[in-house]
């Protein structure tokens, strides 16, 4: 039984990822964390509570994942590092990520700015048709509801960073928020005469939830280091 930590619990995210945690069998949600005066602090939730200090539970979970805000990022990957625990962010809108390397040093560490595996193949897609149409116009856009709170998105960032190693090619991002769109990612390439667009559309945050648990999964049987969501396809498609 693999025992999960939520940070960020009560979010779309951590609560979308709970309620499909409590349905698997080798997983186990052992606790949350939540902010200071969160009404849900105190309350059960799993095998455990939902507690504004990781500290608190970290020693009772085999890994601990968050979806929480960049300041508190580095603070997790910290506590975790020390506690020997694999810590998995999905929070986007870091500035800077040096510190959590640092930290891989000792613990397994996956970042991920997008958990679906639909969005995982789309960058090596992009990269593909990146190496090919030299000559096209790219564009991206995303498109997310209008409370999240970084623009452009991190796989929108993720996207124009992977172009950007293939071809040398600064590309510009158009981000809108609106209504509750879950997240819209096409990248437009605008050749003589055609168009090729790649486009990804999440239709709930399940998606999302589903890639997180299988990166929960690959996580705990990793050795310390930096992981991205590609070396989660990779273990499962080689039959690891």
């Amino acid at each position: 039984m693999i025992r999960v930590a939520i940070i960020g619990v009560c979010g779309r995210m951590g609560s979308a990822l709970a309620e499909l945690i409590l349905k698997e069998t080798d997983l186990t949600v052992v606790g949350g964390v939540e902010a200071i005066g969160h009404p849900s602090v105190g309350t059960p939730i799993g095998n455990g509570f939902i507690t504004t200090d990781l500290n608190s539970i970290i020693s009772h979970c085999d890994v601990a994942i968050e979806f929480a805000i960049p300041e508190v990022t580095i603070d997790n990957a910290r506590i975790c590092a020390r506690a020997k625990k694999p810590f998995i962010t999905g929070t986007t809108g870091h500035k800077n990520l040096d510190e959590i390397k640092i930290y891989s040093k000792d613990i397994p560490i996956l970042i991920a700015p997008n958990f679906s595996l639909g969005v995982n193949l789309l960058y090596k897609l992009v990269s593909d048709a990146t190496k090919h149409l030299i000559d096209f116009d790219i564009n991206i856009v995303e498109v997310h509801h209008k409370l999240k709170r970084d623009k452009p998105s991190g796989t929108a960032k993720r996207l124009s960073a992977i172009i950007k190693e293939v071809s040398g090619r600064e590309v510009p991002i158009d981000s809108i928020r609106a209504g509750d769109i879950v997240g819209e990612h096409f990248v437009i390439f605008s050749g003589p005469g055609e168009r090729l667009e790649l486009i990804h559309r999440a239709a709930s945050r399940y998606a999302f939830a589903y890639g997180a648990i299988k990166a929960i999964r690959f996580i705990v049987n990793q050795e310390p280091g930096l992981y991205q969501m590609t070396d989660v396809l990779k273990y499962y498609i080689s039959g690891v």
